[in-house]
């Protein structure tokens, strides 16, 4: 019996990727201010023609305004947040429809913020607008891990910080995470009296957090996926004359993922 549906009542529980809320990058609030940042303020600039071909569709975004206002050494900075959130519906409609429409969730998501600064970030002195990126990235990264935190990842590590140059040309700062989600024991009937039983598993979590300024303000761009195929074999004997053999693989292709991941975050402006 070949059971790629029958894993799925775990898996519509606990899609992870809750982390939309991640792009809004509420805790980099800190202080709220009555006062709003003066520079223009928009949505960063998305690659749509490379979220459109991959099957990426929008499925939100927010403005935080003010968000925060803080003294930086002799400066005072307030600043303002644009997210936009697109979501891999291409792999969403795949996976369930190859569990028959019981795995329904958010398995990819892509996020990006502009951090629009009052004083422009190029009006800052050089030591200052270190800093401010510096605050806007410790803060980003501590989000951005509380947020898969409270969806029911585990083990959340950073596995590498690198640098790697944007389509713009400019120089962000990456961080690269692996973690872990549990999914629970899943239980289908074999017969009328019988039930099948496969024990929790965890499985892989990957995601990138990027940081960068451009034009003045500061980017916020990254997401998650799934780190690892859902690929599992499992055989019991519910009766001495029957064996019964569960095959589940969902066909997913980490590597790619976090190709395409890293190909829409340097896209952004």
């Amino acid at each position: 019996m070949k059971g790629e549906d029958n894993a799925t009542h775990s898996i519509r529980r606990r899609t992870y990727l809750g982390i939309a809320a991640s792009a809004g990058l509420a805790g980099l609030a800190g202080c709220s201010s009555g006062t709003t940042a003066s520079a223009a303020r928009a949505p960063p600039k998305v690659p749509k023609g490379a979220l459109e071909a991959g099957g990426w569709e929008y499925i939100g975004g927010h403005s935080l305004d003010p968000a925060f206002e803080r003294s930086v050494g002799p400066a005072s900075v307030s600043a303002a947040f644009e997210t936009v959130v697109y979501e891999d519906m291409d792999l969403s409609e795949t996976l369930k429809e190859k569990t028959l429409g019981q795995a329904e969730g958010q398995f990819s998501l892509f996020f990006a913020t502009r951090v629009t600064l009052d004083p422009s970030l190029s009006n800052l002195p050089e030591t200052v607008r270190g800093t401010v990126v510096d605050l806007v990235e410790k803060h980003a990264r501590k989000h951005y891990e509380t947020q898969l935190s409270d969806v029911g990842v585990t083990d959340i590590e950073q596995t590498d910080t690198r640098s790697t140059t944007v389509d713009t040309g400019d120089s962000a700062r990456v961080t690269d995470y692996g973690a872990t989600i549990s999914f629970d024991t899943i239980t289908f009937p074999f017969t009328d009296e019988k039930e099948f039983t496969i024990e929790g598993q965890e499985f892989d979590v990957s995601g990138m957090l990027a940081v960068w300024e451009h034009d003045g303000a500061i980017l916020v761009a990254g997401g998650a996926h799934p780190g690892e195929n859902i690929e599992l074999s499992v055989t019991k004997e519910p009766t001495e004359a029957i064996e019964v053999s569960v095959d589940i693989d969902l066909g997913l292709t980490p590597d790619a993922y976090r190709d395409e991941l890293r190909s829409l975050v340097k896209g952004v402006e």
